[in-house]
């Protein structure tokens, strides 16, 4: 009779125990479909905001894959019309610049800074150009770019149940936090501008506009980045929970002892198609950097310039080049000008410096995985993959003239603090020599 009660209760308690399981599974479930339509959305209107820019030539239509709405990416002319039309506006706003810098008066103004304001305005237009051109002309590789990172976040739905549903929706709302900062910078630069300068549309066609938009091509390879480094640290995950066991040992264990891991065939399985995942991750990192190359170099080179033009406006007055010094509007106008230049090569520069550690981190996880295992196909599964992570070497470069992480963000400021020392000599040398020559004369 005991017997029968114990049996009962343990049959309980099972039951309550998989009737618990089902619900969790279920609310995760519901989690994962929520989040899932909350960042299909956010991509979307993403999407329409870059092609509004011109920075999306692609046009996409909604599938549906096992109950799923997915984006799919294909060719289009329209987009190829639309950003040659963007183009010639943006050549023609030049009749309307130029001519506006040389007539406008300000506080400290030169031949100098006329000098600069124009060629930053023709640089400007020119590196639009430039990256609306080659938009429309390696649009097919933009496009291949996206559908293979839209097929990467199916198969890592499909494959892994130690997903974590909420990773995708912190992109969105990081993403969201990043253009939201960047537009409130971008309102208080053209407050400051109006209250220090009394300027209108016109003059923001210069300097502003082209900013603004290098601004955004360097806020979508933040965004695609951004989505590879995560993709990146889910396959990290999903390689340590290969390694996790339901009963922990508890055995003290000495200096020289490791735990020993043993494989099976199923988890030898998922570790094949882990490292295909990681081989695909390194291949589209790759071809995100090659597309990037050429539209950052030239914008990155605008930059710059405007960050030499800015600095030097502001440095100008200390170094009593000018003999006047600076109001607090055109003071502080300068100083958000280049917060707003610096802001997204930061961001940009920490995301990569942040998806190249995190593409380091697999090889620590597989060589810690080496010294562990036992299993001899499971050593050889290992070894090729560590072989693998040794011929792929990710990098972001700009045509391979600079690495875009950290260390292009310390170069950047020191080569524009040169050119600057470089501007204030040759600018002090010439304001010198009437000087010289007015008391040669008096004698």
């Amino acid at each position: 009779m005991d017997a029968c009660k114990i049996d009962n209760f343990f049959r309980y308690f099972n039951k309550e125990d998989a009737i618990t399981e089902e619900i969790n599974k279920r609310k995760m479930i519901k989690i994962k479909s929520e989040t899932h339509q909350d960042s299909f959305w956010m991509l979307r209107i993403s999407i329409i905001f870059f092609k509004i820019n011109g920075l999306a030539t692609f046009a996409h239509h909604i599938v549906t894959r096992r109950k799923r709405p997915l984006c799919a990416f294909y060719y289009s002319k329209f987009g190829i019309i639309y950003n040659a039309v963007l183009s010639c506006l943006i050549i023609a706003s030049n009749y309307l610049s130029i001519p506006f810098i040389l007539t406008v008066q300000y506080e400290n103004k030169s031949n100098l800074t006329v000098t600069l304001e124009v060629l930053q305005a023709i640089l400007g237009s020119l590196v639009i150009c430039a990256i609306l051109l080659f938009y429309c002309i390696d649009q097919k590789s933009l496009v291949r770019i996206v559908n293979q990172l839209m097929d990467v976040e199916h198969e890592m739905d499909r494959l892994y149940l130690l997903y974590r549903p909420l990773r995708r929706q912190r992109i969105f709302y990081a993403v969201t936090i990043v253009c939201v900062l960047k537009i409130c910078l971008l309102i208080l630069l053209l407050t400051t501008e109006t209250l220090a300068f009394h300027v209108g549309p016109v003059a923001w066609l210069t300097d502003i506009l082209p900013s603004l938009y290098v601004d955004w091509l360097l806020i979508q390879y933040f965004l695609l980045v951004t989505i590879i480094q995560a993709d990146f640290a889910d396959v990290n995950q999903a390689i340590e929970s290969l390694t996790e066991v339901d009963t922990p040992n508890l055995q003290p264990q000495s200096f020289y002892q490791t735990r020993r891991i043993i494989f099976n065939n199923s988890t030898v399985c998922q570790l094949l198609q882990l490292r295909d995942m990681h081989y695909h991750l390194c291949e589209i990192s790759k071809d995100v950097s090659d597309f990037y190359s050429l539209p950052v170099l030239f914008g990155v080179t605008f930059l710059f310039v405007t960050l030499i033009f800015n600095g030097y406006y502001l440095l100008a007055p200390a170094l009593m080049i000018t003999g006047d010094s600076l109001e607090f509007k055109i003071l502080s106008n300068t100083i958000i000008w280049l917060i707003f230049l610096i802001y997204p090569i930061s961001i940009l520069t920490n995301r990569i410096t942040k998806t190249l550690n995190e593409i380091g981190k697999t090889g620590k996880i597989i060589h810690s995985l080496l010294r562990c295992t036992i299993s001899k196909e499971s050593k050889s599964e290992l070894k090729q993959f560590s072989l693998q992570l040794l011929h792929h070497k990710v990098q972001f470069t700009a045509k391979g003239y600079f690495a875009l992480d950290n260390s292009f963000l310390h170069s950047l400021i020191g080569t524009v603090a040169t050119y600057l020392v470089i501007l204030m000599q040759f600018q002090m040398g010439s304001s010198s020599k009437p000087h010289c020559n007015c008391t040669k004369k008096d004698k």
